[in-house]
């Protein structure tokens, strides 16, 4: 990241620039004091008070060019720390730009760049790491489930869950720190029990948290859909009813899907990405060839998978590659044509492992498809694995994964090894990656990834 270092006087409209609208919000953080604007506004700006609202004139010169109201957030007392004046002005994006241009064509601003005050909210100690990951998710969340641990982990019960074990980590330092420098002053009979009571606490909070990481790649942040299945078994009709439009092409030519193609949809306060894949088939054609490989790496890690299976055209070799992985719904196509019971059959013979999939008519299909039977399942299934509210980010998950392993060794250790030194610095280990979970330190490669995925203006 360009800006980790900048102390520059930074600009952007936090509300976005993609559509008018009434009101838009610009901020402007990193100047020294009020007089950082004199003469941009027709209100005297040196008398007035934080945290409060003024309505003013914004003027260029001697042109006047909105009525707006305006609010100073004096640092560190601020989202980010810094001196921060919050403009409210009307929201045609042209407007939005001239606005924008007014403050950085002189060199008093620049523009800022996505995630860029956050940063600074972390640079400056507002904030940690794991709570800008919380701000990240729930800014980025499609599911109510998803918008709820992003505030948890903001400023909710997860991030408590991560100072409590930052504090059972200090306790149990302050513990073996004891068993050091005071045991002739404690007794040794005294020390060991708190050693022991403070480890077990420690312990006990690591695995906690582990039994809210799910074993499963599927990301439930963004949940994928998938229709799979090989050329011509109706992926591409399905994909287009469930969307209401004729997003992807249907034809009878094999191989006319050569790319996946992705659309969200929303079931329930979640949305999903609906995923049309390429259909699976040995090919020579290189570009058709990678549309298989990549249809084959968003079967490997969906949420949930829908396997379409036309009896009338069929590959041994390219199913049996299909059938290395577990569907949630499968589906005969094709039901409406004359034989179509006879060669189901067949196949059923062969792979008895689809024996449970439902004749599908494309068709026919209705609305009551869609509620009755697709988000059924699909909400059924996204609400049994919310269930035991989970924790999302990958980061967190790794590290608490890793937590709970190097616990288990620390614990080892500490039952058989009576030298403390060694002890001791197998627990500077463990306090790394409680460190590293928290958000006290912070690898630059894991700021890059966070900040990249941030709009502009927060």
């Amino acid at each position: 990241m360009k800006f980790l270092d900048s102390d520059d006087v930074i600009i952007a409209c936090s509300t976005g620039m993609t559509s008018n609208a009434a009101l838009a919000v610009i901020r402007i953080s990193g100047f020294k004091d009020l007089s950082f604007f004199s003469g941009f506004f027709s209100k005297n700006l040196a008398p007035i008070e934080p945290r409060k609202v003024y309505y003013t004139n914004l003027l260029d010169g001697e042109t006047h060019l909105d009525d707006l109201c305006l609010t100073y957030f004096k640092g560190p007392h601020s989202y980010n720390g810094e001196n921060t004046l919050e403009l409210s002005i009307h929201g045609n994006l042209l407007h939005v730009e001239r606005v924008l241009n007014l403050f950085t064509r002189n060199g008093l601003c620049r523009l800022a760049s996505p995630g860029e005050f956050t940063y600074r909210g972390l640079r400056n100690k507002k904030l940690n790491l794991s709570q800008v990951e919380g701000l990240d998710l729930f800014l980025n969340a499609e599911s109510v489930f998803a918008l709820g641990q992003g505030l948890s982990l903001l400023n909710g019960d997860l991030q408590e869950n991560y100072h409590k074990l930052y504090e059972l980590f200090l306790r149990h330092k302050s513990a073996l720190e004891l068993s050091i420098d005071f045991l002739d002053d404690v007794g040794e009979e005294t020390a060991q029990g708190y050693f022991k009571e403070s480890l077990l606490g420690l312990a006990k909070s690591v695995s906690a948290l582990a039994k809210r990481v799910l074993p499963q790649s599927q990301s439930l942040i963004e949940p994928d859909i998938v229709l799979v299945g090989l050329p011509n078994s109706g992926k591409s009709s399905l994909f287009n009813f469930l969307l209401s439009q004729d997003r992807a092409i249907v034809s009878s030519i094999a191989g006319t899907t050569r790319d996946y193609l992705a659309e969200k949809i929303q079931f329930d306060g979640v949305n999903y990405r609906l995923i049309d894949t390429a259909g699976v088939r040995e090919t020579k054609d290189q570009i058709e060839s990678q549309g298989v490989a990549r249809s084959l790496s968003r079967l490997k890690n969906a949420f949930f998978r829908i396997l379409l299976i036309n009896p009338f055209e069929t590959d041994d070799e390219a199913f049996a590659e299909l059938l290395k992985f577990d569907y949630d719904l499968i589906y005969f196509s094709h039901s409406d044509v004359a034989g179509f019971e006879e060669k189901k059959t067949l196949f059923v013979d062969r792979f008895c492992r689809v024996a449970s999939g439902q004749n599908l008519n494309i068709l026919s299909l209705d609305e009551k498809f869609i509620h009755n039977i697709l988000k059924l399942h699909i909400n059924k299934k996204y609400l049994s694995l919310t269930s035991g509210n989970p924790i999302l980010l990958d980061r967190h998950k790794s590290l608490i994964l890793q937590l709970e392993t190097a616990i288990r060794s620390y614990q080892d250790l500490a039952e058989n090894e009576s030298d403390i030194a060694i002890i001791g610095s197998e627990l500077n280990t463990l306090g790394h990656c409680i460190s590293e979970l928290i958000g006290i330190i912070s690898p630059d490669q894991v700021l890059d990834s966070i900040f990249s995925n941030f709009c502009i203006g927060k």
